[in-house]
């Protein structure tokens, strides 16, 4: 075994929300057959995250909703998970009473990956943000009364305006309960995203738990544009950032590929296994 790549999708191997380049599909084919384990670690649903890598053709670890469960492609065979209690939540409902913004808890790829929202807390924007959710992402919105009584879930999306999302990510990981990655709203430019996961989840740390797993080989290298792939970068010897990422994600990478639109992973990975014979 070479190691370990592992790759956000968002941004980082394609701009295209529902497919991945062909070019760079093969590309990945190739590496796998090499010798290489494949990662795709994302902040997407299951459900949302296998539109894009539908045409996958080979096997690879799939790392859904930042590193809360991990399952091995194509057989969607659960290696492990790592969920949050619903006893968690009367914490996060006094933590946006204060800072505003909203959320939705996610049932997990075992129900469907729908969502539960509170009743009666959205507005009529919010909700219409909610109505685009489920037609882009095909995740079902559902309304209850109360959180309590849910079990364990994977994830807490939280949604909101930057200076909401900020406040409200300083308070969640002060509880010392949960990791706490704030993003960009792909889809929606105003809005900032916090994914909110137990404490032990996190793209990073279930990479860290597959290494422990199966073997480190010679080389662990690992590739994002946003803050919630930090944690990637933690467990690699060669970070690849993509050009349009955030600042503090440049400066910890060993090098800045070429632009997502020109296929940047590609040659960025080409120089990333070089490593292994040098």
């Amino acid at each position: 075994m070479n190691g370990w790549i592992a790759l956000d999708i968002d941004g980082t191997i394609t701009l295209d929300k529902y497919s991945v380049p062909q070019k760079v599909i093969d590309y990945l084919r190739t590496l796998e057959k090499s010798g290489w384990n494949i990662v795709m670690a994302t902040g997407r649903s299951f459900v949302f995250a296998s539109m894009a890598l539908s045409t996958f053709d080979f096997p690879y670890t799939f790392l859904v909703q930042n590193g809360s469960a991990a399952l091995q492609m194509p057989g969607k065979r659960l290696i492990f998970n790592r969920y949050i209690s619903s006893s968690s939540l009367d914490e996060v409902e006094k933590i946006f009473e204060v800072c505003h913004g909203k959320f939705l808890v996610y049932a997990g790829y075992e129900k469907g990956d729908f969502c539960y929202g509170k009743k009666g807390s959205f507005s009529k924007a919010e909700l219409d943000y909610l109505a685009s959710l489920q037609k882009r992402e095909k995740e079902e919105v559902r309304f209850v009364d109360s959180f309590q009584g849910l079990g364990f879930f994977p994830l807490i999306k939280c949604f909101g305006l930057a200076e909401q999302m900020t406040a409200a990510a300083k308070k969640l990981r002060a509880t010392d309960l949960f990791q706490v990655a704030q993003i960009r709203d792909p889809f929606t430019p105003n809005f900032q995203l916090l994914l909110v996961t137990d404490r032990n989840a996190s793209k990073g740390c279930s990479l860290k738990e597959l290494i422990r797993l199966q073997g480190r080989g010679e080389l662990v290298i690992a590739a994002g544009d946003d803050e919630n792939d930090l944690s990637l970068f933690d467990q690699a010897d060669v970070k690849i950032a993509m050009p349009h990422a955030p600042k503090i994600v440049q400066e910890k990478a060993t090098l800045i590929a070429p632009p997502t639109a020109d296929l940047g992973i590609i040659s960025a990975l080409e120089k990333a296994v070089r490593y292994v014979s040098s």
